[in-house]
């Protein structure tokens, strides 16, 4: 029978952690391994933060455990355990499976040694997938994996979102132009939430956005509304603009400066359908407007700044978004389907950088960002 522990079960639970985890520590030749170094106190705050499960046979003694955190969307589940005397007799299978019951349409995530090959072929045998691997040293490596969420859009092999006006599967166009340095998700269909906010459905379109810049070792939660493919795990650049500048298209020295090209990486997701999710990044690097003409060496140009991203145009609306105080963002568009913004930083020596360029379409939303110079200018 499987029932939620009690506080009176902690102690016999602690008991059955350290028999059933010396199978783990002979792969290892040492008894100095986390689970056998975990006190009685530091179980019942496990036991006070989250859900801890526990099985027992028909004399009513403890044969099983697991425990799981739900932390932003994604439930964490470790310690399962079984008594040696009543393995591969499915008792671990069942455990899994009763945990997920408990914490239904979430995203599960667990991790264990890369030696513990049958606990590997366990949860690969539920449905888990290897994402991102983590070496403690020389002789430790975890490897943690993952479980999808029911009819979600994220698998093994990152995300595919089908556009919402014409079903057709959604994707970017990510060739990088000469000279840029990088590219990054754009903000226009990306929101920015802090990560102890609770995101809104995916069906009540509205765009509450983060009115800081994010800060570098903070979580954060993105909803995603356009094509994206990433690994849970993988690394990738985000825009951050300030809402002020997006959503009232006021501009100043202290708004751009407020702009960034942010490196995330993709830690969980909270929830998805077809054509968007709530996603929870880790930001690794943070680099404001103001330094991206620092961070990246200039590729030269014999074209104006402004001619090398196409403006003005022909036949396309064109106009100044701003231009003072250092700062210059020119904008051309095509009737509203195709567009192209360029933010140029003039430094302290009055020299210019081409540091972005945004282009937008039916399925493409994306920011170049680099240093680019013009030789006329010299």
């Amino acid at each position: 029978m499987i029932t939620q522990a009690e506080y009176g079960d902690l102690p016999e639970i602690l008991e059955l952690q350290y028999l059933a985890y010396q199978s783990e520590a002979a792969l290892f030749g040492t008894q100095d391994i986390p689970p056998l170094k975990q006190t009685l106190e530091e179980l019942r705050a496990e036991y006070e933060r989250g859900l801890i499960l526990k099985l027992t046979d028909k004399n009513g003694r403890i044969i099983g455990s697991v425990r799981a955190e739900e932390k932003e969307g994604t439930v964490h589940i470790g310690k399962l355990m079984v008594h040696p005397d009543h393995r591969h007799k499915g008792c671990g299978t069942m455990l899994l499976r009763e945990i997920e019951s408990r914490f239904p349409g979430r995203w599960y995530e667990l991790f264990t040694s890369t030696k513990s090959v049958d606990n590997i072929r366990l949860y690969r045998s539920l449905g888990y997938s290897k994402f991102r691997r983590k070496l403690i040293n020389s002789d430790l490596e975890f490897v943690y994996m993952q479980k999808s969420i029911p009819g979600g859009a994220f698998g093994e092999d990152g995300v595919k979102f089908r556009c919402g006006c014409c079903g057709s599967e959604a994707d970017m166009s990510t060739a990088l132009p000469e000279g840029m340095a990088g590219w990054a998700y754009s903000c226009e269909r990306m929101e920015w939430l802090g990560s102890g906010e609770t995101p809104p459905p995916l069906d009540e379109f509205h765009f509450e956005r983060l009115t800081k810049t994010p800060r570098r070792h903070r979580k954060y939660l993105l909803r995603v509304c356009m094509g994206f493919r990433q690994k849970l795990g993988s690394e990738f650049y985000m825009e951050y603009l300030s809402p002020e500048l997006y959503m009232s298209g006021n501009s100043s020295d202290e708004i751009y400066r407020s702009c960034a090209i942010v490196k995330c990486r993709l830690d969980s997701v909270v929830t998805a359908t077809e054509y968007e999710a709530w996603v929870v990044v880790s930001v690794l690097d943070v680099i404001g407007y103001a330094d991206l003409h620092r961070r990246f060496p200039p590729a030269e140009t014999d074209q104006t700044l402004e001619g090398w991203c196409g403006y003005p145009s022909k036949n396309c609306d064109n106009y100044l978004q701003y231009d003072d105080e250092g700062w210059k963002e020119f904008i051309w568009s095509a009737q509203g389907d195709v567009g192209t913004s360029g933010i140029v930083r003039t430094d302290g020596e009055g020299r210019r950088h081409l540091i972005i360029m945004s282009f937008s379409s039916f399925h493409d939303d994306i920011t170049y960002f680099g240093n680019i110079v013009s030789r006329q200018e010299d």
